[in-house]
């Protein structure tokens, strides 16, 4: 295999510990019982439990799972099977009974997947009752309201009582309204409600835990309005409050059509739910795009789409303004090129923030690449900076790795620098450079 392939695999680590630790492990004598099919790779691994950990992957998607108790995804494990595998240290070999039944239940979960995407084309090609639908829709509409009626009792109450006291409510007081917001159909508003505990931590976090309640308390007045709403503002604060839309109705819709980079991916946790968003930039457009996944625990997740990849086809936007998300069409994943776009200085990204703002009021974070120098903080416990040209600086969010990984990039020179921004704060994510992101 060539050294492309290898950095592939490389970028599919979720941070810096499982790259070095897979390439040790790749090169340890731990493996045994390797080989590989048409369908993927396989091996025994010996570990600190007493029976050797079962490492499958599947070479069309690139996922694996591992019987390792790692919460990564994926694990060492299956990052240096994947190396082993670029080293072409693997042999065709009879699939064992562990590798056939992975095999065989993600068939069985992509038959029942099929199946329940065209029973909705079905249905949304008239074959169901539109009165019956309708009803539904009101009901859900009905639902809705009374639980954001209900909710807006209890933002008056937070404000009423005072904010003090909220850092020592704990997660329990947020929960319990989150569970109405669950109970009302409201998944969205649900999920801001989990969040707002982590905001309330550093000498801030009174202004940042208003800027929460009142933009909940936005969302409930604009959904008594929806009817009144322009229609992308109407989808975006359904999209916020959680209403469905299914996949084949984003796929019907027009497509963007470019050469789309996947720039960096970032996983979380959130109520026993895993996510991973990757983020793209399209070459032609210069517009982003996120595609999103989800998993419960103990399901793979999707890597369809992953950082490193060049998507040249379509994307499908999801409804609404100032949004992101989108889902893959027609087209093709192929290498990487070299794609080197030289990034914005910070005035330019708190303006796109500020017009990202007027658009989705309850956006709370915006993809962005900064032209800058990474620089040291002058005492502990102060934040890194990027400096741009003009001399503005931004903080960098701790991203979970070592920062100075940016300065060894830059050692002095500007370098682009792709993160998410956080209204005035960077998550730094990758490093653009020839022939595409390093991670950060």
């Amino acid at each position: 295999m060539s050294d492309p392939a290898r950095a592939q695999v490389l970028r599919l680590a979720p941070d810096s510990a499982s790259m070095v630790a897979a390439q040790r492990l790749a090169r340890s004598g731990s493996w045994r019982d390797v080989g590989g099919s048409e369908r993927g790779i396989w091996g025994l691994c010996a570990g600190s439990a007493a029976a050797p950990y079962e490492t499958v992957v599947d070479l069309a998607g690139m996922d694996g799972a591992c019987t390792c108790p790692s919460r990564k995804r994926p694990c060492k494990h299956v990052l240096a099977l994947l190396l082993l595998w670029t080293d072409d240290g693997i042999g065709v070999a009879a699939e064992p009974q562990f590798v056939t039944r992975w095999f065989d239940r993600r068939s069985a979960a992509a038959q029942r997947a099929a199946t329940t995407i065209r029973g909705g084309t079905e249905r949304g090609s008239g074959l169901a009752d539109p009165d019956a639908a309708a009803k539904r829709a009101a009901e859900r509409r009905r639902r809705v309201d009374l639980g954001l009626t209900e909710l807006d009792t209890w933002l008056r109450d937070q404000v009423r009582a005072g904010l003090a006291t909220l850092p020592r409510a704990g997660y329990g007081h947020f929960d319990a309204v989150a569970a109405r917001m669950v109970d009302a159909q409201a998944p969205g508003v649900a999920g801001t409600l989990r969040g707002i505990p982590g905001e309330l931590v550093g000498a801030d976090w009174p202004e940042r835990a208003l800027h929460a309640l009142g933009g909940l308390r936005l969302l409930v007045r604009a959904h008594q309005g929806l009817d009144r709403l322009p229609p992308d503002l109407a989808a975006t604060v359904r999209s916020r409050v959680g209403y469905p839309v299914s996949k084949d109705e984003v796929l019907r819709g027009p497509g963007v059509a470019d050469r789309w980079h996947a720039l960096a991916a970032v996983d979380t946790i959130e109520f026993q739910l895993e996510s991973r968003r990757v983020w793209l930039l399209g070459e032609r457009t210069g517009r982003w795009a996120v595609w999103l996944a989800f998993a419960v625990p103990g399901q793979p997740m999707d890597t369809s789409v992953q950082p490193g990849q060049l998507i040249d086809g379509d994307l499908h936007f999801y409804p609404g303004s100032g949004q992101h998300r989108a889902l893959v069409g027609a087209g093709r994943r192929t290498d990487p090129v070299p794609f080197p776009p030289r990034g914005e200085g910070l005035a330019e990204v708190r303006a796109a923030f500020a017009e990202l703002l007027a658009a989705d009021p309850w956006a709370s974070r915006m993809p962005a690449l900064v032209r800058g120098v990474p620089v040291a903080p002058d005492e502990p416990g102060r934040p890194w900076l990027l400096a741009d040209g003009a001399g503005e600086t931004c903080s960098l969010e701790d991203a979970g790795t070592d920062p100075w990984m940016l300065l060894a990039h830059s050692c002095g020179d500007p370098i682009s620098v792709f993160g998410e921004w956080h209204g005035g704060r960077l998550l730094p994510l990758a490093v653009l450079a020839e022939p595409a992101a390093v991670p950060a």
